[in-house]
């Protein structure tokens, strides 16, 4: 089957989702270093620093998730990919499409 091309252009994000990537990505990192400063000093509670830990990992994967909402050319429904992403399919009609990215 062929895919069809489609140009894209990267859309810059919002000046308030840049702020809070920042913020969240800040409050993971802290997180981290707090998760460890905890595992380290009180072995009572290695739990307690574990589950902070993954929160804060999680915080620092969402900080840095990059995504753009596409509209498939075949059904014109909208899909919600990842910017490096270089091809897709629809999850409506199933059809591939290929993705050309433009600064």
């Amino acid at each position: 089957m062929d895919k069809e091309t489609v140009v894209l252009v990267r859309k810059k994000s919002p000046l308030p989702l840049k702020i809070g990537k920042v913020a969240i990505g800040f409050i993971g990192i802290a997180g981290v270093v707090a998760g460890i400063a905890i595992a380290s000093l009180e072995a009572k509670s290695m739990v307690q620093a574990f589950l902070i830990l993954a929160v804060s990992i999680i915080c620092v994967g969402l900080s840095l998730l990059r995504v753009q909402t596409v509209t498939c050319p075949h059904c014109h429904s909208e899909t919600t990919i990842h910017t490096l992403t270089v091809d897709f399919e629809c999850r409506s009609c199933l059809k591939p499409t290929a993705i050309k990215w433009e600064k």
